[in-house]
């Protein structure tokens, strides 16, 4: 039975103070806490927590990305395109010899093209996937058939041109994403470590856990870029690299937890659900601070009649606390009620893929300069806080000058979450 729950936004400076200390002096299981640790190193799924591409302009907003493979050993990978409400719409295998490196315009793939790799047993010549004198090339025949992969016919390409801008798609009769109204394809993407060439993606029978198709091999990194020539800015960021080890993750949180009944069997590293971002919204960032923020719904989603959205939609934030240079808390308003109305407003955030201006009406932020605190579980009436994970990111922009993006920084890890509770 759930519990009533009071926003902890009244006794605002101390209450902000010992959650932030709370945050800071958490730490994880000693026996896991290297693996829970989000870092750069190599990890055996990736994560692009956000696209975008401007699907009526050319020279329009579109996303790059890199998958780079850190070992001699070749290795296949299973590449999964999301929408922004976390329902898988596409997937294509992609190989890498050792040392490889391949990269991606996402724009190519809503235009129908798939990248061009093939194992060994694809490509005796050498000439689609070629190794280095110091790489492996290995052949996986289970890709016969699979690779290299062929472009995609007409309504497979429309399928996802719709299913990412939220319309109809013709393949599946119904929706997956939000209709912005923009004609802007968004979404998020996964690449896994496999064993061999399949069909099924993240959820379906065989993927995870012993002779699943899914492997443990830490051995991926890339990259990845968000690109206007319209307005003539780039930024990127280190794509989310998450380590894998079975044995630690056994019935533990993982990052893919609802897609395995919360057993730990994907063995994956889950991300934390406390952040902190800074924000510049003056000087010579005129184009402000953007936050690229990723959110597990913790439900598993399909396909949905168009003119509706699924049940967990929107997701909530269970905290916000925006600070100024000078430590000065800005906490939204208090109603005169208990419990509380859930705030911030629930089109801040609510999607699994999410791209957000900081201080326009949903993130409101009354400093020019600062830092934000944000905790990604989400809550609704009479609910218990649900730890949920997610990451963030920082773009700052100066239109037609310059950009730079960054990861915000974790205050805890995917493992061991916090929870606001204690400054109810």
């Amino acid at each position: 039975m759930g519990r009533t729950l009071t926003l902890p936004w009244k006794s605002a400076l101390t209450r902000c103070v010992l959650a932030l200390t709370l945050l800071t002096v958490a730490t994880a299981a000693p026996a896991v806490a290297g693996i829970c640790s989000l870092d750069d190193r190599p990890g055996a799924t990736l994560l692009l927590p956000y696209f975008e591409v401007d699907l009526d302009h050319a020279d329009g907003r579109t996303t790059l990305f890199s998958v780079n493979n850190a070992s001699a050993t070749a290795v296949l990978t299973n590449v999964v395109v999301w929408t922004d409400l976390g329902v898988p719409t596409f997937t294509f295998p992609l190989y890498l010899t050792g040392y490889d490196v391949q990269t991606f315009n996402l724009r190519d793939l809503f235009a129908g093209s798939v990248a061009k790799t093939a194992s060994a047993a694809q490509d005796p010549s050498d000439t689609i996937s070629p190794k280095g004198f110091k790489s492996q090339d290995i052949a996986f025949h289970s890709c016969d058939g699979f690779l290299p992969p062929s472009d995609l016919p007409a309504a497979v390409r429309d399928h996802l041109r719709a299913a990412h801008t939220g319309q109809s798609s013709p393949v599946w009769g119904a929706c997956g994403g939000q209709n912005r109204g923009d004609h802007i394809a968004r979404g998020y993407v996964t690449i896994d470590t496999v064993s061999r060439c399949a069909t099924t993606v993240p959820g379906d029978p065989g993927y995870f856990g012993p002779g699943g198709v899914a492997t443990s091999q830490n051995i991926l990194w890339g990259d990845f870029f968000y690109v206007d020539p319209a307005k003539v800015y780039a930024d990127g960021e280190n794509l989310i690299r998450l380590k894998a080890d079975p044995a630690a993750f056994a019935g533990q949180r993982t990052f893919y937890g609802r897609y395995v009944n919360g057993s730990g069997a994907d063995g994956r590293q889950p991300l934390p659900p406390d952040w902190a971002a800074r924000f510049l919204a003056s000087g010579a960032f005129t184009e402000g601070t953007d936050l690229i923020v990723w959110r597990d719904s913790g439900q598993v989603t399909k396909p949905f009649p168009c003119g509706h959205l699924p049940s967990w939609y929107p997701l909530l934030l269970s905290a916000y606390v925006a600070f100024d240079e000078e430590e000065n808390p800005f906490l939204l308003p208090v109603f005169p009620i208990d419990p509380q109305p859930p705030l911030p407003a629930p089109s801040q955030l609510p999607a699994e893929a999410n791209r957000l201006q900081v201080g326009t009406e949903p993130l409101p932020v009354p400093f020019d300069f600062g830092w934000i605190y944000l905790h990604l579980g989400h809550f609704g009436f009479n609910q218990p806080f649900d730890l949920s994970q997610g990451w963030v990111g920082v773009a700052m922009k100066a239109g037609g000058r310059f950009s730079v993006g960054f990861g915000a920084t974790p205050l805890s890890t995917g493992c061991q979450p916090n929870n606001p509770q204690p400054f109810n």
